[in-house]
C-alpha cells in the first residue's frame, strides 16, 4: 500500500472575539487536499493545560440528532495517524504565519 500523502495546503483565518469573554477558539482554517479537495470549518485552540502553549487541531464535527443528541459525530477527519500528523501540521504552520506581525 502506497502511503505517500497529496499535496495539503491551509488557509487561516484568526478569530477575533470583540465580546471580550474567555475563548479556546484562535482561528478557523481551510484545508485543501491535492488542489481538488477542500474540507472547511477546521478550528485552531488553545489548550487548557498550564504550560502548554502549542495550539491544536480539531476537526469538524457535529452534534448528533435525538438519542444521540449528547455526542458529536465527526464530518470530515484524516483516516490515518500520519495524515492527522500531516494536516495538523500544515494548519498550525498557516496559523503561526498568520501570527507574525507584518513589517
Amino acid at each position: 500500500m502506497d502511503t505517500t500523502l497529496p499535496q495539503l495546503d491551509a488557509r487561516v483565518r484568526p478569530f477575533e472575539d470583540a465580546s471580550g469573554r474567555p475563548t479556546k477558539l484562535l482561528a478557523f482554517a481551510e484545508l485543501t487536499i491535492a488542489g481538488a479537495f477542500v474540507i472547511k470549518g477546521i478550528r485552531v485552540l488553545k489548550r487548557e493545560e498550564p504550560g502548554e502553549d502549542e495550539p491544536f487541531v480539531v476537526f469538524p464535527a457535529e452534534k448528533g440528532k435525538g438519542a444521540s443528541a449528547d455526542r458529536w459525530f465527526d464530518v470530515a477527519h484524516p483516516v490515518t495517524a500520519e495524515a492527522r500528523a500531516a494536516a495538523s501540521s500544515v494548519v498550525l504552520e498557516a496559523y503561526r504565519k498568520t501570527r507574525i506581525p507584518s513589517a
